[in-house]
Protein backbone atom coordinates (compact mmCIF):
# COMPACT_ATOMS: atom_id res chain seq x y z
CA UNK A 1 0.00 0.00 0.00
CA UNK A 2 1.28 3.20 -0.97
CA UNK A 3 0.47 6.35 1.08
CA UNK A 4 0.17 9.63 -0.47
CA UNK A 5 -1.32 13.29 0.93
CA UNK A 6 -3.43 15.31 -1.59
CA UNK A 7 -2.13 18.38 -3.07
CA UNK A 8 -2.38 21.31 -5.27
CA UNK A 9 0.74 23.18 -6.85
CA UNK A 10 -1.25 26.75 -6.64
CA UNK A 11 1.00 30.05 -5.62
CA UNK A 12 -0.57 29.40 -2.23
CA UNK A 13 0.43 26.77 -1.58
CA UNK A 14 3.72 26.55 -3.32
CA UNK A 15 4.66 29.44 -0.62
CA UNK A 16 3.35 27.36 2.16
CA UNK A 17 6.48 24.71 1.01
CA UNK A 18 9.28 27.98 1.14
CA UNK A 19 7.64 29.11 4.41
CA UNK A 20 8.30 25.65 5.83
CA UNK A 21 11.65 25.99 4.77
CA UNK A 22 11.01 22.62 3.32
CA UNK A 23 10.76 20.81 -0.03
CA UNK A 24 7.95 18.69 -0.89
CA UNK A 25 10.18 15.72 -1.47
CA UNK A 26 11.69 16.48 2.13
CA UNK A 27 7.65 16.77 3.44
CA UNK A 28 7.08 13.68 2.26
CA UNK A 29 10.26 12.23 3.76
CA UNK A 30 9.42 13.20 7.04
CA UNK A 31 5.92 12.17 7.05
CA UNK A 32 7.16 8.08 5.55
CA UNK A 33 4.90 8.97 2.71
CA UNK A 34 5.57 7.67 -0.77
CA UNK A 35 4.28 10.76 -2.60
CA UNK A 36 1.19 12.87 -3.79
CA UNK A 37 -1.47 13.05 -5.20
CA UNK A 38 -1.47 15.92 -6.99
CA UNK A 39 -4.82 17.97 -8.30
CA UNK A 40 -4.01 18.83 -12.02
CA UNK A 41 -5.46 21.87 -13.37
CA UNK A 42 -2.50 23.31 -15.44
CA UNK A 43 -2.02 22.85 -19.22
CA UNK A 44 0.07 20.14 -20.45
CA UNK A 45 3.77 20.90 -20.37
CA UNK A 46 3.64 22.94 -16.86
CA UNK A 47 2.26 20.15 -14.54
CA UNK A 48 5.42 19.75 -11.63
CA UNK A 49 6.65 17.52 -9.26
CA UNK A 50 6.39 14.53 -11.86
CA UNK A 51 8.92 12.13 -9.58
CA UNK A 52 6.86 12.76 -6.61
CA UNK A 53 3.72 12.09 -8.29
CA UNK A 54 1.81 8.74 -7.62
CA UNK A 55 -1.92 9.64 -8.71
CA UNK A 56 -4.04 12.87 -10.13
CA UNK A 57 -7.09 14.13 -9.38
CA UNK A 58 -8.25 15.17 -12.33
CA UNK A 59 -10.15 19.17 -12.86
CA UNK A 60 -14.10 18.32 -12.61
CA UNK A 61 -17.36 20.46 -12.61
CA UNK A 62 -19.67 20.52 -9.92
CA UNK A 63 -22.61 21.66 -12.23
CA UNK A 64 -22.33 19.94 -15.74
CA UNK A 65 -25.14 17.43 -16.58
CA UNK A 66 -27.51 20.05 -17.89
CA UNK A 67 -24.94 21.21 -19.74
CA UNK A 68 -23.75 18.07 -21.26
CA UNK A 69 -27.60 17.24 -21.90
CA UNK A 70 -28.51 20.54 -23.30
CA UNK A 71 -31.02 21.47 -20.27
CA UNK A 72 -31.45 25.39 -21.66
CA UNK A 73 -33.80 25.83 -18.51
CA UNK A 74 -31.74 24.28 -15.73
CA UNK A 75 -28.70 26.40 -17.37
CA UNK A 76 -30.34 29.71 -17.64
CA UNK A 77 -31.05 29.48 -13.92
CA UNK A 78 -27.14 28.87 -13.04
CA UNK A 79 -25.78 31.38 -15.65
CA UNK A 80 -26.75 34.92 -16.25
CA UNK A 81 -25.18 34.79 -20.04
CA UNK A 82 -23.09 32.99 -22.63
CA UNK A 83 -19.63 34.54 -21.19
CA UNK A 84 -20.22 33.38 -17.53
CA UNK A 85 -21.25 29.91 -18.89
CA UNK A 86 -17.78 29.61 -20.77
CA UNK A 87 -16.17 31.06 -18.09
CA UNK A 88 -17.03 28.02 -15.89
CA UNK A 89 -16.65 25.45 -18.74
CA UNK A 90 -13.05 26.28 -19.54
CA UNK A 91 -14.02 28.55 -22.24
CA UNK A 92 -16.08 26.28 -23.83
CA UNK A 93 -19.84 27.23 -24.84
CA UNK A 94 -20.60 23.98 -26.30
CA UNK A 95 -20.23 20.08 -25.34
CA UNK A 96 -17.98 19.24 -28.15
CA UNK A 97 -15.83 21.97 -26.84
CA UNK A 98 -16.12 21.19 -23.25
CA UNK A 99 -14.85 17.39 -24.72
CA UNK A 100 -11.62 18.99 -26.00
CA UNK A 101 -11.36 20.98 -22.46
CA UNK A 102 -11.60 17.67 -20.47
CA UNK A 103 -9.31 15.71 -22.92
CA UNK A 104 -6.69 18.58 -22.39
CA UNK A 105 -6.62 17.99 -18.86
CA UNK A 106 -6.56 14.12 -19.34
CA UNK A 107 -3.32 14.85 -21.62
CA UNK A 108 -2.01 17.13 -19.36
CA UNK A 109 -2.53 14.38 -16.01
CA UNK A 110 -1.24 11.86 -18.34
CA UNK A 111 2.29 13.87 -18.72
CA UNK A 112 3.34 13.18 -15.15
CA UNK A 113 3.08 9.40 -15.54
CA UNK A 114 1.12 8.74 -12.58
CA UNK A 115 -0.65 5.25 -11.85
CA UNK A 116 -4.20 6.30 -11.63
CA UNK A 117 -6.55 8.99 -12.57
CA UNK A 118 -9.42 10.24 -10.00
CA UNK A 119 -12.76 11.19 -11.86
CA UNK A 120 -15.81 12.54 -9.34
CA UNK A 121 -18.97 11.41 -10.19
CA UNK A 122 -21.30 13.64 -8.95
CA UNK A 123 -23.57 17.23 -10.01
CA UNK A 124 -24.80 19.54 -7.83
CA UNK A 125 -25.34 23.36 -8.71
CA UNK A 126 -24.84 26.20 -6.33
CA UNK A 127 -28.56 26.69 -5.43
CA UNK A 128 -28.87 22.44 -4.78
CA UNK A 129 -26.18 22.62 -2.36
CA UNK A 130 -28.39 24.71 -0.48
CA UNK A 131 -31.85 23.30 -1.21
CA UNK A 132 -30.87 19.38 -1.61
CA UNK A 133 -33.78 20.05 -4.34
CA UNK A 134 -31.87 18.01 -6.95
CA UNK A 135 -32.55 18.26 -10.56
CA UNK A 136 -31.09 14.96 -11.40
CA UNK A 137 -30.85 11.64 -9.59
CA UNK A 138 -28.11 9.46 -9.11
CA UNK A 139 -28.98 7.07 -11.86
CA UNK A 140 -29.06 10.27 -13.96
CA UNK A 141 -25.42 11.25 -13.17
CA UNK A 142 -23.93 7.97 -13.49
CA UNK A 143 -25.63 7.59 -16.96
CA UNK A 144 -24.33 10.76 -18.05
CA UNK A 145 -20.90 10.08 -16.68
CA UNK A 146 -20.61 6.98 -18.52
CA UNK A 147 -21.45 8.61 -21.64
CA UNK A 148 -18.93 11.15 -20.90
CA UNK A 149 -16.01 9.06 -20.23
CA UNK A 150 -16.58 6.71 -23.03
CA UNK A 151 -16.31 9.86 -25.30
CA UNK A 152 -12.59 10.82 -24.06
CA UNK A 153 -11.34 7.61 -22.58
CA UNK A 154 -9.73 6.59 -25.81
CA UNK A 155 -6.37 8.99 -24.65
CA UNK A 156 -6.40 6.66 -21.42
CA UNK A 157 -3.42 4.14 -21.91
CA UNK A 158 -4.32 0.77 -20.61
CA UNK A 159 -1.57 0.91 -17.68
CA UNK A 160 -3.32 3.79 -16.29
CA UNK A 161 -5.59 3.26 -13.83
CA UNK A 162 -9.03 5.64 -13.72
CA UNK A 163 -11.00 5.35 -9.80
CA UNK A 164 -14.00 7.18 -9.81
CA UNK A 165 -14.86 8.99 -6.72
CA UNK A 166 -17.96 8.42 -4.58
CA UNK A 167 -19.39 12.20 -3.26
CA UNK A 168 -22.65 12.91 -1.20
CA UNK A 169 -24.29 14.92 -3.78
CA UNK A 170 -26.17 12.77 -6.73
CA UNK A 171 -23.95 10.46 -8.17
CA UNK A 172 -21.46 7.91 -7.11
CA UNK A 173 -22.64 7.05 -3.65
CA UNK A 174 -22.15 3.87 -3.34
CA UNK A 175 -25.02 3.18 -1.23
CA UNK A 176 -27.16 1.04 -3.79
CA UNK A 177 -25.05 -1.97 -5.25
CA UNK A 178 -27.50 -2.16 -8.50
CA UNK A 179 -26.19 1.26 -9.50
CA UNK A 180 -22.91 0.87 -9.17
CA UNK A 181 -22.60 -2.50 -10.86
CA UNK A 182 -24.18 -0.78 -14.04
CA UNK A 183 -22.32 2.04 -13.70
CA UNK A 184 -19.13 -0.04 -14.02
CA UNK A 185 -20.96 -2.43 -16.58
CA UNK A 186 -21.41 0.52 -18.59
CA UNK A 187 -18.01 1.95 -19.16
CA UNK A 188 -15.95 0.84 -22.42
CA UNK A 189 -12.27 0.18 -19.93
CA UNK A 190 -11.72 -2.09 -18.20
CA UNK A 191 -8.69 -0.39 -16.34
CA UNK A 192 -10.91 1.21 -13.55
CA UNK A 193 -11.96 0.82 -10.59
CA UNK A 194 -13.20 3.34 -7.29
CA UNK A 195 -11.65 5.91 -4.72
CA UNK A 196 -13.46 5.66 -1.87
CA UNK A 197 -13.79 8.73 0.17
CA UNK A 198 -14.60 7.86 3.76
CA UNK A 199 -15.31 11.53 4.46
CA UNK A 200 -17.82 11.98 1.69
CA UNK A 201 -19.62 8.40 2.28
CA UNK A 202 -19.92 9.57 5.95
CA UNK A 203 -22.01 12.77 4.67
CA UNK A 204 -24.65 10.14 3.16
CA UNK A 205 -25.71 8.95 6.52
CA UNK A 206 -26.76 12.51 8.66
CA UNK A 207 -27.07 10.15 11.84
CA UNK A 208 -23.38 9.77 12.72
CA UNK A 209 -22.01 11.32 15.83
CA UNK A 210 -19.01 9.51 16.51
CA UNK A 211 -15.87 8.82 14.48
CA UNK A 212 -16.68 4.72 15.71
CA UNK A 213 -20.32 5.27 14.49
CA UNK A 214 -18.58 6.42 11.07
CA UNK A 215 -16.20 3.99 11.19
CA UNK A 216 -18.47 1.22 11.22
CA UNK A 217 -20.81 2.51 8.46
CA UNK A 218 -17.85 2.81 6.21
CA UNK A 219 -17.33 -0.60 7.08
CA UNK A 220 -20.76 -1.81 6.20
CA UNK A 221 -20.87 0.22 3.26
CA UNK A 222 -17.89 -1.24 1.66
CA UNK A 223 -19.28 -4.78 2.91
CA UNK A 224 -22.67 -4.53 1.34
CA UNK A 225 -20.97 -3.77 -1.90
CA UNK A 226 -20.18 -7.50 -2.09
CA UNK A 227 -18.02 -8.40 -5.07
CA UNK A 228 -18.17 -4.63 -6.33
CA UNK A 229 -15.76 -4.57 -3.18
CA UNK A 230 -12.61 -5.38 -5.48
CA UNK A 231 -13.05 -2.23 -7.56
CA UNK A 232 -11.86 -0.32 -4.47
CA UNK A 233 -8.07 0.38 -5.55
CA UNK A 234 -7.82 3.62 -3.08
CA UNK A 235 -9.00 5.15 -0.32
CA UNK A 236 -9.00 9.17 0.33
CA UNK A 237 -8.96 9.10 4.39
CA UNK A 238 -10.97 11.65 6.22
CA UNK A 239 -13.59 12.21 8.94
CA UNK A 240 -16.37 14.05 8.39
CA UNK A 241 -19.14 14.27 11.28
CA UNK A 242 -21.95 16.43 9.58
CA UNK A 243 -25.23 15.48 10.36
CA UNK A 244 -26.24 17.83 12.66
CA UNK A 245 -25.34 20.53 10.31
CA UNK A 246 -26.86 18.96 7.18
CA UNK A 247 -30.19 18.80 9.49
CA UNK A 248 -29.88 22.38 10.83
CA UNK A 249 -29.49 24.86 7.97
CA UNK A 250 -32.35 26.20 6.39
CA UNK A 251 -32.50 25.45 3.18
CA UNK A 252 -32.38 27.98 1.15
CA UNK A 253 -30.18 29.64 -1.17
CA UNK A 254 -28.70 32.99 0.49
CA UNK A 255 -29.29 36.28 -0.91
CA UNK A 256 -25.61 36.09 -2.37
CA UNK A 257 -23.96 33.05 -3.21
CA UNK A 258 -20.14 33.65 -3.76
CA UNK A 259 -16.98 31.60 -3.14
CA UNK A 260 -16.56 32.14 -0.06
CA UNK A 261 -20.22 31.58 0.89
CA UNK A 262 -20.09 28.47 -1.10
CA UNK A 263 -16.78 27.19 -0.02
CA UNK A 264 -17.83 28.07 4.07
CA UNK A 265 -21.11 25.94 3.35
CA UNK A 266 -19.62 23.00 1.51
CA UNK A 267 -16.79 22.92 4.45
CA UNK A 268 -19.22 22.51 6.93
CA UNK A 269 -20.80 19.65 5.20
CA UNK A 270 -17.10 17.87 4.42
CA UNK A 271 -15.37 18.57 7.06
CA UNK A 272 -11.92 16.57 6.08
CA UNK A 273 -10.58 16.12 9.44
CA UNK A 274 -8.01 13.49 10.69
CA UNK A 275 -9.28 10.00 12.20
CA UNK A 276 -8.08 9.83 15.72
CA UNK A 277 -8.99 6.34 17.27
CA UNK A 278 -7.88 3.32 16.77
CA UNK A 279 -11.15 1.66 15.16
CA UNK A 280 -10.28 3.77 11.96
CA UNK A 281 -7.33 0.77 11.07
CA UNK A 282 -10.65 -1.26 10.39
CA UNK A 283 -11.23 0.62 7.24
CA UNK A 284 -8.24 -0.29 5.58
CA UNK A 285 -8.74 -3.93 6.83
CA UNK A 286 -11.95 -3.74 5.29
CA UNK A 287 -10.44 -2.50 2.11
CA UNK A 288 -6.81 -3.66 1.80
CA UNK A 289 -5.94 -0.44 -0.68
CA UNK A 290 -3.31 0.34 -3.11
CA UNK A 291 -3.71 3.66 -2.69
CA UNK A 292 -4.06 6.02 0.86
CA UNK A 293 -4.50 9.12 0.41
CA UNK A 294 -4.72 11.53 3.35
CA UNK A 295 -6.73 13.72 2.32
CA UNK A 296 -6.98 16.33 5.03
CA UNK A 297 -7.92 20.14 5.43
CA UNK A 298 -5.01 22.10 6.92
CA UNK A 299 -3.25 25.57 7.00
CA UNK A 300 -0.05 25.10 6.61
CA UNK A 301 2.54 21.68 6.49
CA UNK A 302 3.18 22.30 10.03
CA UNK A 303 -0.81 21.80 10.63
CA UNK A 304 -0.84 18.79 8.05
CA UNK A 305 2.23 16.94 9.44
CA UNK A 306 0.63 16.83 12.99
CA UNK A 307 -2.86 15.89 11.70
CA UNK A 308 -1.53 13.49 9.28
CA UNK A 309 0.61 12.11 12.23
CA UNK A 310 -2.33 12.04 13.98
CA UNK A 311 -4.28 9.93 11.28
CA UNK A 312 -1.26 7.42 10.46
CA UNK A 313 -1.37 6.64 14.20
CA UNK A 314 -4.62 5.56 14.16
CA UNK A 315 -4.81 3.29 11.47
CA UNK A 316 -1.60 1.73 13.11
CA UNK A 317 0.42 3.06 11.12
CA UNK A 318 2.34 4.82 12.91
CA UNK A 319 4.17 4.32 16.82
CA UNK A 320 3.75 7.63 17.66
Amino acid sequence: MKQLFNYCSLPMYEADVLDARQTLKSFIGDLELDGIEQRVYQPLGQVPYKDLTVGVHLNYWPEWVSFYRNDQVLLNRSFSDTQQLKEYYGGAANVETWLEVIKSNLLAAISVQPEYLVWHVSNAGNAEVFTFNFNYSDADVLQATAELFNNVCDIIPDDVTVLFENLWWPGLRLIDFNLVERFFASLNKTNVGIMLDTGHLMNTNRQLTSEAEGIGYVCRTVQALGSLKRLIKGVHLSCSLSGSYQQSFEKIVPLQVDYEVLLTHIGKIDRHQPFTVPEAEAILEAVQPQYLVHELFYDNLTDLGGKLRQQQKACGLRSR
